[in-house]
């Protein structure tokens, strides 16, 4: 029984797609109940990412034992970060120079809110050799992202001057085109900052792998920030459309998340 399992547990993780993740963790419990190979223990852990799991992903770092926990820091320091435990998560992974704990440390930095980190550790990612696929987006965005705070909390000063002004490929994508704007409005640009609001809610409108409830959630921060660059515009019934348009109760759950 066991080696059959093992047989199957190897075939689902060379041919694993994110369908697959719930197989993924069966396999490897069954393979658990007879030998806790560290294959096993990190695959478990490694579905349950994949599912979403995150304090089930702890629990089974802990009882993996110290071996596994070795093994493990790119998945735990994840988890953490993911669990919210943003201390814990810094102290895992803080002066790490692996590229993947590196992106969980800026992570780290900017949900912490110490955006100043996170633009140092965005940057030394973005200058660093061997990108993945889809990193080169990834820290664009994350790095926009990181450049819009320092704006709003009057650092912006501390913003390389050529970001501070958006390029067209902040244009391509609806995150970067709302990282911009942002900045922009931050600055007192508010005629740009609306331009740059109205491209990044036409961008997510227009995308076909995000479903509608995904593009309401995108987009509610976008009209917030729409509603008030049309008030400080005096454009007082532009203003009122938008916020018709705002659903309070999801408006609610945005701030606290």
């Amino acid at each position: 029984m066991s080696s059959n399992t093992t047989a199957t547990l190897t075939a689902l993780l060379r041919g694993s797609t994110i369908e697959d993740h719930e197989e993924v963790l069966k396999a490897a419990n069954a393979v658990l109940k007879t030998s806790k190979t560290s294959d096993a223990l990190h695959t478990r852990v490694v579905a349950l990412l994949k599912l979403d799991r995150f304090d089930d992903a702890l629990r089974a770092l802990d009882d993996g034992g110290d071996k596994l926990a070795e093994q493990c820091i790119l998945e735990k320091g994840y988890a953490l970060y993911k669990t919210g435990k943003l201390e814990e998560a810094e102290r895992l992974v803080q002066g790490q120079e692996r590229r993947g704990l590196k992106h969980i440390s800026a992570q780290v930095a900017y949900r912490a809110e110490k955006f100043e980190e996170a633009a140092k550790l965005y940057k030394e990612l973005s200058a660093g050799s061997g990108p993945i696929e889809g990193e080169e987006n990834d820290l664009r965005i994350n790095s926009s992202a990181t450049d819009a705070q320092l704006e709003w909390q009057g650092n912006g000063s501390k913003v390389a001057q050529s970001r501070r002004e958006p390029g067209r490929e902040d244009l391509e994508a609806f995150e970067t085109a709302y990282n911009a704007a942002c900045g922009c409005i931050a600055r007192g640009d508010l005629a740009k900052g609306g331009f740059l609001l109205k491209r990044a809610r036409d961008l997510c409108d227009a995308l076909d792998e995000l479903t509608e409830e995904e593009k309401r959630a995108e987009i509610l921060p976008i009209m917030v920030q729409q509603a008030y660059v049309f008030t400080r515009l005096g454009k007082l019934d532009e203003a009122e459309t938008v916020q018709k348009s705002i659903d309070v109760a999801e408006y609610v759950l945005w701030t606290l998340t």
